[in-house]
């Protein structure tokens, strides 16, 4: 049975033109459900890398060699400096308002990344590529975002550039950066 928070997610998507809302649209997600090895393989991935299992995790996953944030690279240090700590803002203020769930932004490994990406040094990198191996399979520009749930199930959102995913989480609009 597939949870029924996603079918909610996917219901209030069609009904609601919330600003939050307002990049996702219900046919833009796509549903899975990690077996239970899965899921207990990515459980005991997090915790080798030191961080929190809650009910709800939210990962930001961003690949090698695409070219999202290249005319990025363009402006100045300052300024890229400005929008990678705005994001980390993003993420941190997330972390520190819901108890049951928590965010985390990771990438491939590789060199062939932007300056945005490279330059964030809170980026975890799946060294093993477990998390691309069990839910981020498919490679896409500007990175994919998913939420898991406690059971397994997960929700797939590609092309998610600023982690705009964050939004479904009791309508959370976060810090725009």
């Amino acid at each position: 049975m597939k949870n029924i928070f996603f079918f909610f997610i996917i219901f209030c998507l069609n009904l609601t033109q919330l600003e939050t809302f307002a990049q996702i649209k219900s046919d833009d997600l796509k549903v899975f459900q990690l077996t239970k090895e899965e899921y207990s393989e990515f459980k005991n991935f997090l915790i080798s890398k030191n961080l929190k299992v809650k009910d709800t995790i939210f990962i930001k996953y961003d690949f090698n060699n695409e070219n999202c944030w290249d005319q990025l690279d363009l402006q100045s240090k300052k300024y890229i400096n400005e929008i990678v700590s705005n994001f980390q803002t993003h993420i941190s203020h997330f972390n520190t308002i819901f108890e049951t769930a928590v965010a985390y932004n990771f990438r491939e490994p590789g060199k062939r990344f932007n300056k945005l990406k490279l330059w964030d040094e809170t980026i975890i990198i799946d060294s093993d590529e477990i998390l691309k191996k069990l839910i981020f399979k498919n490679k896409v520009q500007c990175g994919t975002s998913a939420v898991i749930l406690a059971d397994g199930s997960y929700l797939i959102y590609e092309k998610d550039p600023h982690f705009e995913l964050l939004s479904l989480h009791h309508n959370y609009s976060g810090n725009k950066f």
